[in-house]
């Protein structure tokens, strides 16, 4: 009750009290009163109580139908529609998790030696598709301004157009087996990014945390013979030299 309604209120009460203080007209003999009539229904009938469908919301991921390779994350998508991404700085484990979700079954593992240029790792198949687990050491990575996309903690490549239904492929539609002829012909197809490996199809500028190229890459490779897309991978960064 507002304050405004609350006086008003008290003030009807002080009125009704006067009134009956003053003057009540059947003060010794009040007026008759007929008997009150009762009146009787049926009871209603009683309403049915309804238990609500819970409803379920069917998971994103069992929708995914296209895997689309990006700079700087792997893309899930439904229709077109990107359903979630998979940083390639995110963790490994995490990643191989969902797409066990997608493919529907897990994956074959294959640990491997590293190198000069790699560390030791598990390439992840589920043939055609790649997931490059890679174990950077993290406190060179910490100490040494390594914490990004130049040591990802996997990368992907596709060896093939799918896996089942899951289509596979880069964001301008490329997919390995392609004509070499084809990518070549796309305006994203770039030769004058220097990567140590493959040509760049897709390349975005991201931030260094020291001097050095700052463009990171989604890159193709030919088949020996030159003719076909031998497969596509990421993260390819720019590179001012490879030994």
């Amino acid at each position: 009750m507002s304050i405004a309604r609350g006086a008003g209120a008290l003030v009807g009460l002080a009125l009704v009290g006067a009134l009956l203080t003053a003057c009540t007209p059947w003060e010794s003999d009040p007026p008759a009163t007929s008997e009150p009539t009762i009146a009787t229904e049926d009871p209603a009938e009683p309403t049915p109580s309804t238990t609500p469908t819970p409803s379920t919301t069917p998971d994103p991921v069992a929708t995914v139908d296209g895997l689309v390779a990006r700079p700087q994350a792997l893309e899930l998508r439904s229709g077109g529609a990107v359903v979630t991404t998979l940083p390639y700085m995110s963790s490994a484990e995490e990643a191989v998790a969902i797409l066990t979700d997608v493919f529907g079954a897990p994956p074959v593992d294959e640990p491997y030696d590293g190198g000069n240029h790699h560390p030791d790792g598990v390439f992840h198949h589920w043939d055609p598709f790649v997931l490059d687990e890679r174990f950077y050491d993290e406190e060179r990575r910490r100490t040494e301004n390594l914490d990004w996309v130049v040591w990802p903690r996997f990368a992907v490549y596709f060896d093939g157009p799918a896996v089942g239904p899951i289509v596979l492929s880069a964001e301008n539609g490329r997919q390995a087996g392609d004509p070499w002829s084809e990518a070549e012909a796309d305006a994203s197809f770039d030769g004058d990014i220097w990567t140590c490996v493959g040509t760049s199809i897709e390349a975005e500028v991201i931030a260094v945390p020291t001097e050095r190229p700052d463009r990171v890459n989604v890159v193709v490779a030919p088949t020996e013979d030159g003719q076909t897309i031998k497969w596509i991978g990421a993260p390819e960064m720019e590179a001012d030299g490879c030994a």
